[in-house]
């Protein structure tokens, strides 16, 4: 018989180790199948290992989806409503589908700004050249570019400016607040709100009521505006053009709904407004809370940003158009008119379809091919997530608008401007003389002629003087169509009211479909359906560690014992022999 090698020995003694080990594992341990491994039959000990191995993949592999789903970040929205929880009051903003002032016409007639027409001819004569030069193609294009988009670009933004509506076209304007009506004749004037004009492509001039701070905006319950439509379209020479916008011309206004400080979005949220009509519009306020995630971010605060010479809150969208501008004005040297504005357009970087008055059309055709370039999706989503972030907490309204017919009469609207400059005469003489007598006041006259006057139906004939000979105590009628005559077309003004339909609000909060508690009870649902682990685990591998110890700890014990015994023999066998 051979002797063992010690090498072998130490590998026999190894695997027993292991084995003893796998075994008292496998006693201390509920998990499910691991008891059955270490006796029985063979053929059911590989069953149960076929188990116990298939079973601990499935979960390994569970769990490794199930983390991954939850380092995504899923969110949903989670929708209520609050009851008797008021929002801020929105701004509104109104645009007219006819932008052109009366002042418009002067400056065409003057020939000191480009109209319409003559736009229209200019294009004519290009679309004319190329076809006697065979180019059918260029021919086509520059035909379709008359339009009132393209000819607001070939104007500067000051005589885009000049030709557009002002502020006189608001002719009297109406705040609900605190219960109380404020009313003003000059809608700048109007206590706690604020009034500014934009450019638009489309719309020349565009204003924008909004609420002058918070609680201006919380304790607004209704907003209120007569509208003069302005000149009546004219066919004159001066606006025979913008033939492809035929499907786009309306009569009325534009109006949308947006938080204040924001750029409105026309063309998305924008609304129709009829003429002669009374268009009501009711709105419910929709407050979102997203969730600020490692994989979608948002912030409380932003920078604001410029368009031409506004200043607007940050909006996630306008801040990817803005890089998108900015991307424009670099490669292509131009600006895209529907994107936000950083700076004035210049004769060195105009607007990318200026064509007057002398067109380069190699240059023209360049600037088109790089604009289509700089319009395609991947250009903002460059941007997307990771310079331009959603905000966390904003307001957006479901508008809806009813018309009707206005049962009101002209001479309504002029008593209440006359009751409406009196009181603010009277209360400006009160501040300003302390001492004197308020009958002294011209706000008094006013308003004396006011209470005095018998039929109310009667308007002071003097109401329609010029301003030279009008005495200083009649106010001027007011002129619907903004023409040399008065006017009774029904056509000529809009009027526009904006209300809360509730005091409730609509909350739209962002929650993780799979947050760090359902995680772990989806991973304990899993370990109990497979082989039932449990927290137990945690004291049986503590109780594993303790026997394993414990037990080295007694055959190294033993083993030293058996040694000292066999030494003690053989020094006794020595002691013999010697």
């Amino acid at each position: 018989m051979e002797p063992v090698s010690p090498k072998t020995e130490s590998k026999q003694c190894l695997r027993a180790r292991i084995w003893t080990a796998f075994v008292l594992f496998c006693r201390c341990t509920t998990v499910r199948g691991l008891g059955k491994l270490w006796q029985g039959p063979t053929f059911l000990r590989i069953i149960w290992a076929i188990f116990v191995v298939s079973m601990m993949c499935v979960l390994l592999i569970s769990v490794v989806l199930l983390i991954l789903d939850f380092l995504a970040y899923d969110v949903g929205v989670h929708t209520r409503l609050l009851l008797d929880d008021p929002s801020p009051f929105p701004a509104l903003t109104v645009c007219h589908h006819y932008p052109f002032s009366m002042q418009a016409r002067k400056l065409w007639q003057e020939k000191k700004v480009l109209s319409p027409g003559q736009f229209n001819r200019y294009m004519r004569n290009l679309t004319w050249t190329n076809l006697l030069n065979n180019d059918v193609s260029a021919a086509e294009a520059i035909t379709f570019y008359d339009s009132l988009s393209v000819y607001y670009q070939n104007l500067s933004p000051e005589e885009a400016k000049a030709l557009g509506h002002d502020h006189r076209i608001f002719l009297n304007c109406m705040r609900v607040s605190s219960q109380t009506s404020i009313f003003e004749d000059d809608c700048r004037l109007l206590k706690g709100y604020l009034v500014r004009q934009f450019s638009h492509h489309q719309y020349l001039n565009c204003h924008t009521f909004e609420p002058a701070d918070q609680k201006e905006a919380l304790e607004t319950s209704f907003l209120s505006l007569m509208v003069s439509m302005g000149p009546k379209e004219s066919s004159d020479p001066d606006e025979q053009a913008f033939l492809p916008d035929i499907f786009e011309q309306a009569k009325g206004l534009r109006v949308v709904v947006h938080e204040p400080g924001t750029y409105p979005d026309l063309e998305k949220f924008g609304l129709h407004a009829e003429p002669g009509k009374l268009n009501e519009i009711g709105y419910e306020p929709v407050r979102w809370t997203k969730m600020n995630t490692p994989t979608r971010p948002c912030f409380h605060k932003a920078e604001k940003y410029h368009d031409l010479e506004g200043v607007y809150n940050y909006t996630h969208e306008q801040c990817l158009l803005l890089y998108q501008q900015k991307e424009i004005i670099e490669d292509c040297g131009c600006y895209y008119v529907m994107n936000p504005r950083p700076s004035l357009p210049t004769n060195e970087k105009p607007y990318c379809g200026r064509m007057w008055p002398n067109l380069d059309i190699e240059k023209f055709v360049n600037r088109l091919a790089c604009l289509r370039d700089k319009l395609d999706i991947a250009v903002k989503r460059k941007y997307d997530g990771r310079v331009c972030l959603p905000r966390c907490e904003y307001y957006t309204y479901d508008s809806a608008i009813s018309i009707t017919k206005w049962r009101a009469h002209m001479w309504q609207l002029y008593w209440l401007r006359v009751q409406t400059q009196a009181v603010r005469l009277v209360q400006e003489f009160t501040q300003s003389n302390s001492g004197k007598d308020i009958t002294e006041s011209l706000g008094y006259r006013m308003w004396k002629r006011y209470l005095s006057k018998r039929n109310l139906s009667d308007i002071p004939k003097e109401a329609t003087w010029g301003d030279s000979t009008r005495p200083p105590d009649v106010i001027k009628q007011i002129n619907l169509d903004i023409d040399e005559g008065l006017s009774a077309n029904d056509d000529g003004f809009a009027y526009i009211v904006l209300k809360r339909k509730s005091q409730n609000t609509i909350d739209n909060t962002e929650k993780l479909v799979l947050t760090l508690n359902v995680l772990v009870s989806r991973i304990g649902g899993l370990c109990s359906v497979t082989i039932g682990i449990t927290a137990a685990c945690v004291v049986e591998i503590i109780e594993f560690v303790y026997y394993a110890n414990y037990h080295r700890k007694t055959t190294a014990s033993k083993t030293k014992s058996n040694v000292e015994m066999t030494e003690q023999g053989g020094d006794r066998q020595v002691e013999k022999n010697c």
